[in-house]
């Protein structure tokens, strides 16, 4: 009767710490998609850093036309022609705005310096990374 008992001792033991275990992982994962809604809830980047719009603001964003820019390794294109950054910031100006693609082999100083000519221009950024 006695090596009864302790099995029935043994089991209960498991099952509690089945049941602690269960609800720290449980705890856990509500932490981690708590922490997860805060950082990327609104999207990558909660709309900081640069792939927040820049410019004017004007127009609607559905309506608002944009220049299809590209930034690689080869250089800058805008509407699939080649140009220099000046060009680019002077054409998406007229457009009212910049949907600029960069890719991952891109040089960061071009694009930095593309931004800056589009931030001067007060061209509205439309940024996607292309990997």
């Amino acid at each position: 009767m006695s090596d009864l008992a302790k099995d029935v001792a043994k089991e209960l033991d498991r099952r509690r710490f089945r049941r602690r275990l269960i609800v720290i992982a449980v705890w856990l994962a509500a932490v981690i998609a708590a922490l997860y809604y805060v950082r990327c809830g609104r999207g990558s980047g909660g709309g900081e850093g640069p792939q927040a719009g820049t410019g004017s603001g004007t127009g609607s964003g559905a309506a608002m036309k944009r220049c299809a820019v590209r930034v690689t390794a080869q250089g800058i294109t805008v509407d699939g022609k080649s140009v220099n950054r000046e060009t680019a910031a002077a054409i998406c100006k007229q457009a009212g705005g910049a949907e600029v693609v960069v890719t991952g082999d891109a040089r960061e100083g071009d694009w930095a310096a593309l931004r800056g000519a589009l931030s001067a221009a007060n061209v509205d950024i439309l940024l996607h990374e292309a990997r």
